[in-house]
């Protein structure tokens, strides 16, 4: 969830409460500027226990999955192949096997660089998730292999320097 989704949603509810920011914050223990950036949605700098207390203030429902979200990743893994660019499209078979095994499908060569080089880090921890729950691997394991196929296909991205 973005900052300003989380802004919009805690206005709403003061709003609807019928409390000024001043009193709100007061209640809340933070200043008036930081409820202002909150709910405007720019960046600021409260402690996740301060914004779970306002949250809490106010009713607004903060729950966790019980679990890792395993069906997100998949969606996020799907997303990952077809937005890698290159010729032929990247499979999400052909992403799977080779963080799998660590060897480069054939003719995948150029869009698995690009996904290597330009996914984001929140979509490659996903991937890596998703990739060790389907298969059956460690995740150390998929990190290797992302390792390895990064350094065959000369990718210098930190990212697949992580899960050692």
């Amino acid at each position: 969830m973005k900052v300003a989704a989380v802004g919009s949603l805690v206005r709403a509810y003061r709003k609807a409460s019928g409390i000024s920011q001043k009193d709100l914050a007061a209640m809340a223990g933070i200043s008036r500027a930081t409820l202002n950036y909150l709910e405007s949605g720019r960046d600021l700098e409260i402690g996740a226990a301060k914004l779970l207390a306002l949250l809490d203030l106010l009713g607004i429902p903060f729950g966790l999955p019980e679990g890792v979200d395993r069906e997100h990743d998949d969606r996020r893994l799907e997303r990952a192949a077809k937005a890698a660019a290159g010729k032929p499209r990247l499979t999400r078979k052909a992403l799977v096997e080779a963080l799998a095994t660590g060897r480069v499908p054939a003719g995948c060569e150029a869009s698995l660089r690009s996904l290597l080089d330009g996914t984001s880090e929140a979509d490659v921890l996903a991937v890596v998730r998703a990739v060790a729950a389907g298969t059956g691997q460690t995740p150390k394991a998929v990190w290797r292999n992302g390792r390895a196929l990064a350094t065959a296909l000369g990718s210098d991205r930190r990212i697949w320097l992580a899960g050692d």
